[in-house]
């Protein structure tokens, strides 16, 4: 529904969505999934990346209905599970696995035929 509201709204086309799913979060989404992409996305993990970025995904998410801002409880529990899966000081090394993931995908993708 993301998507839809993106279109309706003028943020982005259809064509757009479909880059960016096929061609960056997509990909990344197939063997990691978003909150481990965030954890991945701040040096200090998902806490960080909250501090960081919280207030910006709120306000660009106003435009798409109520936004809920990563914190309190809600933070507590996505950092508690994303560390046992990924400690903090364990990411320089997650991120490089991730980073070689993606190369190897890219180089894969480059081999398929084009579309009919």
């Amino acid at each position: 529904s993301s998507g839809i509201n993106a279109e309706y709204g003028g943020v982005c086309d259809a064509r757009d969505i479909d880059t960016v799913m096929t061609g960056g979060l997509g990909i990344r989404w197939s063997f990691i999934g978003p909150f481990q992409t965030a954890h991945l996305n701040a040096p200090g993990g998902i806490r960080d990346y909250a501090n960081r970025y919280s207030d910006g995904i709120v306000r660009v998410s106003k435009e798409f209905g109520e936004p809920r801002a990563m914190a309190g409880d809600t933070l507590e529990k996505m950092a508690e599970y994303l560390e046992a899966e990924m400690p903090v000081e364990g990411l320089p090394a997650t991120l490089q696995w991730r980073n070689d993931i993606l190369k190897l995908l890219a180089v894969v993708k480059q081999t398929f035929p084009a579309k009919p």
